[in-house]
């Protein structure tokens, strides 16, 4: 079996999804004992960010470079049925889009991965989306992989299609997740207080990016509502990118405790960041899967996050739900991982167990059974 994939997506950033989504499948194809030859197409300008991901991977994998402007080929695809894919890659069975790029394949089966549809779900973040591509996509693809149950759902309700037409393949967290003995943490700790210049005793950590689903600034404003109940020297930390047009750093300004909220900017090593925490705040508005749950959960640290899209699904009865929206439900949370012993010895236990539930190479079985079936 052959399988041309869309590579570009996952080349562009590898702090995207994307990157998350495509190299976790590739390694856990590479775990199979069975494995398709996959012919992996993207832009010749990303020539240098595909080497290192190839070189992991087998020889079933083959890099597919144009030096076509991918961009110019989409808006031709958008109107044109040629030249058909096979021109640049070669003969293949299926195409696999990992994003919105779907070009003709002389009638070969094409597969769509749909992540979320957040765009969708909470529009008024979004008042610049172009979904047209995206919209094309759906409309092309002969069957769609949806990554949570969730998402799905989602798309089935949104676009009306039938859910025969959709698979669920479930993400998984990097197997270098794991738990460090109390002598690693402290260690851990003494060189990440170094790095972002403040002692860290006791702390909840939460990911920022500029998109504002992450919900920061409720997390901020829950943390400052429970603090009156917590030690002094518990604090939140906030890693990666701050959200744009929102006055964080009057929120952090505001807590009663003063170095009591720290935003470290972008982090290298979030596993080190992760693995030291007494909880993860996960509490976003939306998301189509949530790899940080599962991170946190193989860590052995428990976690805090919504009871909306398809976090639940994710975190099953492993973690503590909130309401994202209430900045009461989520400092009463943080009060009770921080306080409540039992309760976090028990989150550390399902979540362990949660964790275990998923791996890249299941994930890439059930994409490979989907191959199988679309032929």
């Amino acid at each position: 079996m052959r399988i041309a994939f869309d590579f570009n997506p996952i080349l562009i950033n590898r702090f995207s999804g994307f990157y998350t989504y495509g190299t976790g499948l590739l390694r856990g194809i590479e775990a199979l004992d069975e494995k398709p030859v996959v012919l992996l197409f993207h832009s010749r300008r990303f020539s240098e960010q595909a080497k290192p991901v190839k070189k992991r991977l087998g020889h079933w994998a083959q890099l597919k470079a144009t030096s076509i402007k991918m961009r110019w080929l989409e808006n031709f695809w958008r109107y044109c049925n040629y030249p058909c894919l096979q021109r640049f890659t070669g003969e293949f069975d299926i195409y696999h889009c990992s994003h919105h790029l779907m070009p003709p394949t002389k009638n070969r089966p094409r597969i769509l991965t749909v992540y979320d549809l957040r765009r969708y779900k909470i529009p008024q973040l979004y008042p610049k989306s172009k979904l047209g591509l995206f919209e094309l996509a759906l409309k092309r693809a002969d069957h769609i992989i949806a990554i949570s149950e969730a998402t799905k759902n989602d798309l089935c309700s949104l676009f009306n299609i039938s859910g025969e037409k959709v698979d669920v393949v479930e993400l998984a967290a990097d197997a270098a997740y794991k738990p460090l003995t109390e002598s690693e943490k402290r260690e851990t700790k003494k060189l990440l207080a170094k790095k972002i210049g403040a002692p860290l005793d006791n702390y909840v950590v939460a990911f920022s990016s500029p998109d504002r689903r992450k919900n920061i600034s409720r997390i901020i404003k829950g943390f400052v509502l429970a603090q009156s109940r917590l030690s002094d020297n518990f604090k939140l930390v906030i890693a990666g990118n701050l959200p744009r047009n929102e006055d964080i750093f009057q929120l952090i300004a505001s807590s009663k405790k003063s170095g009591s909220i720290v935003a470290t900017g972008s982090v290298d090593d979030v596993r080190s960041l992760l693995s030291c925490a007494d909880g993860l705040v996960f509490a976003s508005l939306y998301e189509g899967f949530g790899i940080p749950i599962l991170e946190a959960f193989a860590c052995g640290v428990p976690v805090i996050t919504s009871d909306c899209s398809s976090m639940p699904e994710v975190a099953a009865d492993a973690a503590v739900l909130v309401d994202p929206y209430d900045e009461n439900s989520i400092a009463e949370a943080i009060i009770n991982i921080a306080a409540d012993k039992e309760l976090k010895e028990r989150m550390i236990r399902k979540g362990l167990a949660r964790a275990k539930e998923f791996s890249w190479e299941r994930t890439a079985q059930k994409t490979l059974e989907i191959y199988k079936k679309v032929l």
